[in-house]
């Protein structure tokens, strides 16, 4: 009994011995070939073939038999794998160690004989392409798939397969053909061909490729003038292109020729606004709103030129008087037509904004947002956004108490949300404002925690202005005088605020504030029109305190106001590029980059 349990507990441990050899041999056999001692690994590799006959296997044995130039030995390993299975994929392998061995014409029959044999089956198509891949054969790969397409007959036609080559080959013409094609048989495909097309005109530095996918583009909307996919594919392009007046062309034609409703204007209208060309997306909100009052898109078409109009006077930074009348005349208009309600909220909150900060209508501002405040529908973010903004404009007439109230309950409303903390941050600096260091300190170190990074770095330099100063002097003379210019340079007393600020240079001389002095000069040169001076104030900045908190702030000011007030591009796109490699974890990098590109003339992200 004894010994018929020990011969059983033999056979048990016997498969676990071979395993056990098993991991050896295949580890000595990796060792080896990663070192390149060939010669050591093709034993353990031969040795596990023969014992597993394993692909894994197979594949490193032929590598190592190749690297020892031994030809014969893996022309007839391979051929007799032929003989076993058959498979097209080896005669790629075959092809392979023929052309290793110098015998060019063998190969390319071996390469032959594979597409020649090969099933109308889409797995084992695939699996060929691949093959002939691995080992740089494109054209074989291109013969692959076209061999494919006629064995599947049309259930599958492998466009993006070849389009994909023929891009790695450099033959962009056949590519484009594909896509192009693909879209004729399957116009749901264009979202695929959209992305592909992005990764290679983000590579053509020359535009080569551009100029010839535009060509070939109108001769197939030319060829197939039925069709819309491929005049709204050009459309996109130019938008890529940032060629907002070709688009608008293309789609202007194309609303005409399918008598549509606008939609594709309006579309095209919003990304014109979102990149700032504000001319063009009024004409097609324009466009639109000719279509007449029946039209679907009538009203909102309304409200996007006007919202528009908005943008352009205020974050152009160039109008009139009389343009801001004509602005008010366009807003009352629009107003009159939707009704007041919540769904023109945002508009009406626009329109305060422009009578507070930029017509000298204080009050008027003041009472439309109390009448914004009032309205039947109104959801819960804008009427806490409406509640902030009715404190900003309460703050700037010196209403300190209501101001203070209205942000408490726009921050309770949003406690968690970028909201809340928004109108968290401006009770914070109100608190500053008005002397009550203490009170802001605590509700700004909570502030510095922030997700938004925006809400979070101006926490952090609050802070630290109010935190580094009250250090210096506990009686927060100086802080308490820069304080109060700050608060009247935001209710538009410039002459009060520099005064406040010169009795910090002549009660305090050498004081640490001296950079926030500046800072807060070039500020003040903005709000009067005085571009290059507040240019000058932001330039000591960063050449006299490069390290501090706002160097990188002042050079963004430099940049912003060389772009869009002085039009300087190239002045712009040094400061631009100056905070991108000085200041890499600036706040401003993405914008900075976005900006530096579009001045450059690059393709849209």
């Amino acid at each position: 009994m004894i010994k018929k349990l020990s011969f059983l507990f033999l056979v048990f441990l016997l498969p676990l011995s071979i395993l056990a050899q098993t991991d050896t041999d295949e580890q000595l056999a990796a060792q080896y070939f990663k070192n390149g001692e060939y010669e050591k690994a093709e034993v353990y590799y031969k040795k596990l073939f023969k014992r597993y006959n394993d692909e894994f296997f197979y594949q490193y044995y032929i590598d190592c038999l190749l690297n020892l130039e031994n030809f014969n030995e893996a022309e007839k390993v391979v051929s007799k794998r032929i003989k076993q299975e058959g498979s097209p994929v080896l005669y790629v392998h075959l092809g392979y160690v023929l052309k290793t061995a110098g015998d060019e014409k063998k190969s390319q029959q071996a390469y032959a004989k594979a597409i020649a044999e090969l099933p109308p089956f889409q797995r084992q198509i695939e699996a060929l392409a691949d093959a002939f891949s691995d080992k740089g054969e494109f054209a074989y790969v291109v013969r692959t798939y076209d061999k494919g397409r006629k064995l599947l007959n049309g259930i599958y036609n492998y466009r993006f397969e070849l389009a994909g080559v023929h891009n790695r080959t450099g033959d962009f013409d056949l590519a484009l053909n594909e896509y192009l094609e693909a879209l004729s048989e399957d116009e749901s495909q264009i979202v695929q061909v959209k992305t592909e097309l992005l990764d290679v005109f983000q590579s053509d530095q020359s535009n080569t490729k551009t100029e010839y996918f535009e060509e070939a583009l109108v001769g197939r909307i030319q060829r197939e003038a039925q069709r819309n996919i491929f005049p709204e594919l050009l459309i996109w392009h130019f938008e890529q292109q940032k060629e907002f007046s070709k688009a608008f062309i293309q789609a202007k034609a194309l609303d005409r020729r399918n008598k549509e409703d606008g939609a594709r204007l309006i579309q095209l209208g919003h990304i014109c606004r979102a990149n700032e060309e504000f001319d063009l997306a009024i004409e097609a909100y324009q466009y639109v709103i000719k279509k007449g009052r029946d039209n679907y898109f009538y009203l909102s078409s309304k409200k996007d030129l006007v919202n528009t109009l908005y943008e352009k006077a205020i974050y152009g930074g160039a109008y009139t008087a009389e343009e801001l009348i004509e602005l008010e005349a366009s807003f009352l208009s629009t107003l009159d037509d939707f009704g007041r309600n919540g769904n023109v909220a945002q508009m009406m909150m626009n329109l305060a904004e422009l009578y507070t900060f930029h017509m000298h209508r204080t009050n008027d501002g003041i009472n439309l947002l109390y009448e914004v405040i009032e309205l039947p529908g109104i959801d819960q973010k804008n009427l806490a956004n409406a509640k902030i903004q009715l404190a900003d404009a309460l703050l700037f007439v010196g209403e300190v108490w209501e101001t203070t109230l209205l942000y408490s309950q726009a921050e309770k409303m949003f406690k968690t949300d970028d909201i809340g903390r928004t109108a968290k941050l401006k009770n914070a600096k109100l608190a500053y404002y008005t002397g009550q260091f203490d009170w802001a300190q605590a509700q700004l170190n909570i502030l510095k925690a922030a997700t938004s990074d925006f809400i979070a770095n101006d926490a952090l330099y609050l802070a630290m202005l109010i935190g580094d100063n009250s250090y210096m002097d506990s009686t927060y003379a100086a802080l308490s005088a820069f304080a109060r210019a700050d608060l009247l340079l935001y209710q538009n007393k410039v002459d009060s605020a520099k005064m406040a600020l010169d009795s910090i240079e002549e009660f305090f001389p050498g004081h640490s504030l001296m950079d926030d002095i500046l800072f807060k000069r070039g500020e003040m040169a903005e709000k009067v029109n005085e571009p290059e001076k507040a240019i000058e104030y932001y330039h000591q900045i960063w050449k006299k305190y490069p390290e501090d908190l706002l160097a990188d702030d002042a050079v963004y000011k430099m940049a912003q106001l060389n772009e869009f007030q002085l039009k300087n591009t190239s002045k712009a796109m040094e400061y631009y590029q100056e905070l991108l490699l000085g200041y890499p974890g600036s706040l401003y990098t993405v914008e900075a980059r976005k900006r530096y590109r579009a001045l450059r003339g690059d393709l849209l992200n």
